[in-house]
C-alpha cells in the first residue's frame, strides 16, 4: 500500500481517506457490536443514544431494532459522515460528551465504541453518561486495549506502537483492561466483560484498516522521533503480504445497568 497524505489532526472526518478507515471499522467490528447489544434485550420502544456515531451503522442498526416506537440519538463531534443517515426514528446531534446537555434519565441504553479511549477525562465522561440513563437501563462500552499486540513475536511490531504509544499520550491504548473497574466505580450494577482478540492477515479488510489507522495517526510520532517514516513504510509494506500474520488489539466490551427504580 502506498503511503497517503496525512490529515494533520487526529482523526479528522475530513481526511480523504477517513471514509474508508470507518467502513474498515464497521465492517470488522459490527457483528461483535450487534451481539453485545441484542444481550441487552433492547427492542421496540426503546430510547437509545449512541456517542461517537462514526458513519453511523450502529445508529441505524439501532433505529431498526427499536421499531416502531423506539428512538435513537446518534452523537458525534463531527457529523459530517451522517449526512446519509435519513431512517425518521433517528436524531442526528453534533456536540462534545463533556460539554453537552442531554436530558437526565431519558435512554433505555447507551453505547459508545472506540469512545472512552480517546477521553483523558474518561471517568467525568462516564459520570455524565450514566446520568442520561433511566434507571434500569443498560451502558455497552467497546474499547480497544494492545495487551494482546505488545505479546507480539514480531519486535518490530511492538516498536513500532509503542512509539505510537508513546507519542500520542491522550489515547490510551490499554482503555480496554480498565473497563469493568471503571464501570463498577460509576455505579453500575451486573457489569460483565467479554473480549475479541484479532488475528491480522495481510491483504485483508482488518490489514488495510490497520493501514489507514498508522497514517491517520502518524504526524505525531513522527514530530516527537518515536517512529521513523522508515518503519511506517516497512509496516504497511508488510501488511500488504497475504502471508503476514499479527497480533492486533483486543477488543474488550464492558456492560453494566443502572439500578433499577424501586417497585
Amino acid at each position: 500500500m502506498a503511503t497517503l497524505t496525512k490529515p494533520a489532526y487526529l482523526l479528522e472526518h475530513d481526511w480523504a481517506h477517513e471514509p474508508r478507515r470507518l467502513e474498515l471499522l464497521e465492517r470488522h467490528a459490527d457483528p461483535t457490536s450487534f451481539r453485545r447489544l441484542r444481550a441487552t434485550g433492547v427492542g421496540p420502544g426503546w430510547n437509545c443514544l449512541e456517542i461517537g456515531a462514526g458513519r453511523g451503522s450502529v445508529a441505524r442498526w439501532l433505529a431498526q431494532e427499536v421499531l416502531p416506537y423506539g428512538n435513537v440519538t446518534a452523537l458525534d463531534l463531527d457529523t459530517s459522515l451522517l449526512d446519509w443517515l435519513d431512517e425518521p426514528n433517528v436524531e442526528v446531534v453534533e456536540g462534545d460528551v463533556l460539554e453537552i446537555d442531554l436530558p437526565e434519565e431519558s435512554y433505555d441504553l447507551i453505547h459508545t465504541r472506540l469512545v472512552l479511549m480517546h477521553i483523558p477525562e474518561r471517568r467525568r465522561a462516564l459520570e455524565r453518561i450514566l446520568t442520561w440513563l433511566r434507571p434500569g437501563g443498560w451502558l455497552v462500552t467497546e474499547e480497544l486495549d494492545a495487551m494482546t499486540l505488545f505479546a507480539d513475536p514480531h519486535r518490530d511490531r511492538i516498536t513500532l506502537f509503542k512509539g505510537y504509544r508513546e507519542a500520542l499520550p491522550t489515547i490510551d491504548m490499554v482503555c480496554g483492561r480498565a473497563l469493568i473497574e471503571e464501570l463498577t466505580e460509576a455505579g453500575l450494577g451486573r457489569v460483565t466483560a467479554d473480549v475479541r482478540v484479532d488475528v491480522v492477515e495481510g491483504a485483508t479488510d482488518l490489514a488495510e484498516w490497520e493501514q489507514l489507522s498508522v497514517l491517520a495517526l502518524a504526524n505525531e510520532p513522527l514530530e516527537a522521533g518515536t517512529v521513523t517514516p522508515q518503519q511506517i513504510d516497512a509496516h504497511l509494506t508488510a501488511l500488504d503480504d497475504p502471508d503476514y500474520r499479527g497480533l492486533g488489539f483486543s477488543w474488550v466490551g464492558a456492560t453494566g445497568r443502572r439500578t433499577p427504580a424501586p417497585a
